[in-house]
């Protein structure tokens, strides 16, 4: 048994998907690749207009003022082809790419106790996905996709004699109720058939294959093989594609968050079907806004605003995923209109980790993860981490960095042996005058400290990342007064400072 999605006006829908509200208005669908654009294809509102295919444009206008226009997109075919081979992909993964907006799948293998159920749920999530589409269900791929293409919804076809469920049919009964028409033969065969009296595929099969064979010749043979169910071709199976990547070019310019956040969860809920296929989790969004000005920011010319968002667990749910984005595009400022879209996926396993008995990770990884997001567009992302020590040895030196989604047990810090004195240091450090004689200080002054220098220790001198703006060069000196108490003194920046007390 096969089964067959089929997507009608696969080209229409394509172009059309990303756009809502538009169902129940005049909207035609124009070619503009070819010589003399044309109407290739049209809703039932601009049909019943008087709109037909092969039209010229202006022709279309006036027959209906308010008729929608829309281009041809091969990008949104292949984006909707995309979204269609995911889906048949949930049912089967033996599944064929027939023609554009069909589908065939080999159900060796399938439970067919829920086949049908199954089979509206994927109608379902086509739905959801903006593409409309009819299954029919055959004993070979051809009568499958004659199913499909006489029902609305999903049509199931047995054996003779045998019922399958809801919308089924025997084979012997649809045929006999179908059109010869809908089989496809060329005009001159239509012609002759219908001069014979056939006017139904039933009548045709029942005729005797070696007289249609003498008659009609090879045409005429597998026409007759296709339809009665003799010729079960092999498939050519496809393979599910490793990139999980999602773009579309505009037609005219964009300006506002909202219809890109409309074409970003389309992009997420298809790429989500995908790593669901494959047992995958985003572990990283990557978004590209291509400009229609080329802006000039930080000194260089920039053409297109790029977001790279990395997914703190690993998720494939839509609705987690667009609450990060989203939050990110509400604090982007951009400086001309998009052109257009494109959304990558890092794709990720999807592998629980145990923890340790005293180890606890966040309640919701995402939610901090999105409130982090918008603290980062109120301060800025590069102001936003927790600090840690860096490893260049710098006194009092810090850097931010991702906070972690999990939280280690807390343990016991091992200080080791230490001898000497703890400094306590002062928070600013003190500036000061020192006195010297040679290299030696003889004598300190800052505010609640002053007196002679009693004994001293020094200098040491410490300095880093000479080569960059930010170097730091400075020089210790750990003196006592004679009056009391022991100090640490600091040169740096030409000035001097008491940094702290030891205690």
């Amino acid at each position: 048994m096969y089964a067959v999605i089929d997507i009608p006006c696969f080209a229409l829908q394509a172009a059309v998907r990303c756009e809502s509200g538009l169902g129940a208005k005049p909207v035609v669908l124009v070619d503009a690749s070819l010589a003399k654009p044309v109407v290739v294809d049209m809703t039932w509102a601009a049909e019943r207009e008087g709109v037909l295919r092969g039209l010229g444009l202006p022709q279309a206008l006036a027959r209906c003022p308010e008729v929608l226009v829309r281009y041809r997109s091969m990008q949104g075919e292949e984006m909707a082809g995309r979204t269609l081979f995911d889906c048949a992909y949930s049912l089967s993964p033996r599944v064929e790419e027939s023609e554009a907006g069909v589908c065939t799948i080999d159900l060796q293998g399938v439970n067919r106790v829920r086949l049908v159920e199954r089979l509206e749920e994927i109608r379902g999530e086509l739905k959801d996905l903006a593409l409309r589409a009819r299954i029919g269900v055959g004993p070979t791929p051809d009568l499958a996709l004659l199913a499909a293409r006489e029902t609305r919804g999903v049509l199931v076809l047995g054996e003779d004699g045998v019922e399958e469920g809801r919308g089924s049919s025997s084979v012997a009964s649809f045929l006999d109720e179908l059109a010869i028409e809908a089989a496809g033969p060329s005009a001159g065969m239509l012609s002759i058939v219908h001069n014979w009296g056939v006017a139904t595929v039933g009548a045709f099969v029942g005729l005797p294959r070696q007289e249609v064979g003498n008659r009609l010749g090879t045409e005429g043979l597998l026409l007759w093989d296709r339809v009665s169910g003799r010729e079960e071709r092999v498939l050519r199976i496809a393979s599910l594609p490793d990139v999980f990547e999602e773009a579309l070019e505009f037609e005219y310019e964009v300006d506002a968050l909202e219809p890109l956040l409309f074409l970003v969860k389309r992009f997420l809920d298809q790429l989500c079907v995908r790593l669901k296929l494959k047992g995958l989790g985003a572990a990283k969004v990557g978004l590209r806004l291509p400009l229609s000005d080329i802006c000039i920011e930080d000194g260089e010319r920039r053409g297109a605003y790029e977001l790279d968002l990395v997914v703190p667990d690993p998720t494939r749910d839509a609705e987690v995923l667009l609450r990060l984005v989203s939050t990110r595009l509400e604090g982007l400022e951009m400086a001309s209109p998009v052109l257009g879209i494109a959304l990558t996926i890092e794709p990720s396993d999807l592998q629980d980790c145990q923890l340790g008995l005293f180890e606890t990770s966040l309640r919701n990884p995402h939610r901090f993860t999105d409130t982090l997001a918008r603290v980062a567009g109120i301060v800025g992302a590069e102001r936003m981490g927790r600090p840690v020590l860096p490893e260049d040895g710098r006194p009092d030196g810090w850097q931010l960095e991702s906070l972690p989604t999990q939280v280690a047990e807390l343990k016991e810090a091992d200080l080791g042996e230490h001898y000497g004195l703890a400094l306590r240091r002062y928070r600013p450090a003190l500036p000061a005058e020192v006195r010297f004689e040679g290299r030696c200080p003889l004598w300190v002054s800052c505010r609640g400290v002053h007196g002679p220098v009693a004994e001293f220790r020094g200098p040491w001198i410490h300095s880093g990342h000479w080569w960059e703006a930010g170097g730091w060069n400075r020089s210790e000196w750990d003196v006592a007064l004679r009056q009391g108490g022991i100090y640490r003194l600091v040169r740096m920046d030409n000035a001097w400072f008491v940094e702290g007390e030891y205690g």
